[in-house]
């Protein structure tokens, strides 16, 4: 049963220092919380719909959650929307725990993504989708990020967290050993760089609005930028991450 305590702690789930406190966060919809079963997050309860339990097309997820022996309660359609945020609930909710934060040590054999200071939730979480298609899996965010655990950073990423390796308030100067490339509107071409003979490299990305912070720009390596053959003004820092992770890693399809 639903008590209202259990929706009070949900509901607070939806802010960042409720988050922390209780070391939760929220994961909705059929495909994320499908992915989260598959890549063995620890989630630690589940709520389904009645219609979303009793669908056939459902059947795969609901096998997933029995052989986890996850805690699930099914609940009327007024309870569920009680709990949920979007618009249109799709009858799936879990609450998972936030992985355990260790130490970060830069590995001269890896490379990385680092934001710095991005603060669209879509942008986020678009990132971290793109980050994992290209097999950068280890994410780097620095202090004043939007928190990678907000509902719409969480739902905008599509199960990325569950196979990425993600370290907030990480100072970029960490990365003595590393290349750092940083994404400006003017810089060199990245149709010019290779990111195979680079060495290890840090790919960093700047605020939405103001770009890569001072404190950061300084520490940069080599400005970088993606030649414009159209019109417009800018790119959007997830579009233009996204599109510098492709260029970075495509030598890297040459070993496969």
């Amino acid at each position: 049963m639903l008590s209202k305590a259990d929706i009070k702690l949900i509901n607070s789930l939806e802010k960042k220092k409720y988050r922390q406190a209780h070391n939760l966060f929220i994961v909705e919809g059929g495909r994320l919380v499908h992915d989260a079963l598959r890549q063995n997050a620890p989630l630690k309860q589940i709520f389904l719909t009645e219609s979303f339990s009793n669908n056939p097309d459902n059947k795969a997820i609901i096998d997933l959650i029995a052989k986890r022996n996850i805690t699930s309660e099914i609940l009327t359609d007024k309870q569920f929307k009680s709990i949920s945020e979007t618009v249109t609930p799709a009858g799936l909710f879990a609450i998972c725990e936030i992985p355990r934060a260790i130490e970060f040590k830069p590995d001269s054999r890896k490379n990385y993504l680092y934001l710095d200071t991005i603060q669209e939730p879509g942008n986020l979480g678009t990132l971290l989708r793109s980050a994992n298609w290209f097999g950068i899996i280890d994410i780097i965010l620095s202090k004043n990020c939007i928190d990678v655990y907000n509902p719409k950073v969480v739902r905008s990423a599509m199960g990325a967290h569950f196979q990425l390796n993600i370290y907030n308030d990480i100072d970029l100067k960490i990365f003595s050993n590393h290349t750092k490339l940083g994404a400006f509107m003017q810089g060199d071409s990245i149709n010019n760089i290779n990111g195979k003979t680079l060495g290890p490299w840090v790919l960093v990305i700047g605020n939405e609005a103001h770009g890569i912070s001072d404190k950061n720009q300084n520490l940069i390596d080599k400005k970088i930028t993606i030649p414009k053959l159209g019109g417009g003004e800018s790119l959007n820092a997830a579009i233009a991450g996204s599109i510098l992770l492709y260029q970075l890693t495509a030598s890297l399809l040459s070993d496969q």
